[in-house]
């Protein structure tokens, strides 16, 4: 299986993680970090067809993720897709643009999961929003974070889930109390 993630596994954030929790499969990484433009969608869809797993996890403005969403969906025969967001959009708690962007991620994330259950697509489309991560741009941000390489884990989880399994929405927190 391979599987194509966007983001730089040597920052301090989810696709480091995610190369934590998944060593020994064959993964890779495309980014700013790598010579990618982030927003040349097409070219991204491109190579992201030659994948069993494309992992959209790095923030692009302007609903970029969403955007790009499309374009591998639309390119994509089969696979599975899985979107990262935030529990900032199920609690209603940041930015207006943030919250914006991001949800319309996980909406347009629901309408082709369902498609993948209910209407026979080949393409299974997942989304998991994670509350805050151990991550650098979150290392000013009070409380307790989920650690990089147990949010890897999750997408693991997912990447492993039975072909006739869609798993449509994952939403986590950290538990703050002791």
């Amino acid at each position: 299986m391979k599987i194509l993630v966007t983001g730089n596994p040597s920052y301090e954030g989810l696709a480091k993680g995610i190369a934590q929790a998944m060593p020994d499969y064959n993964i890779d990484f495309i980014g700013r970090h790598n010579g990618w433009r982030m927003n040349d969608y097409d070219t991204i869809a491109d190579k992201a067809v030659e994948y069993d797993v494309f992992v959209n996890s790095l923030y692009i403005p302007s609903e970029g993720q969403t955007v790009l969403l499309d374009k591998v969906y639309n390119k994509f025969e089969k696979g599975h897709i899985i979107n990262i967001s935030t529990t900032s959009v199920y609690w209603n708690n940041g930015s207006e643009k943030y919250l914006r962007e991001k949800g319309s991620l996980e909406a347009y994330s629901k309408k082709l999961s369902n498609k993948s259950s209910w209407e026979n697509s080949p393409i299974k489309v997942s989304c998991i929003a994670y509350g805050p991560l151990d991550s650098e741009s979150q290392l000013d941000k009070p409380g307790k974070k989920i650690s990089l390489k147990e949010a890897g884990s999750i997408v693991k989880f997912l990447v492993d889930q039975p072909a006739e399994i869609n798993t449509h929405y994952i939403c986590l927190d950290p538990i703050q109390k002791d």
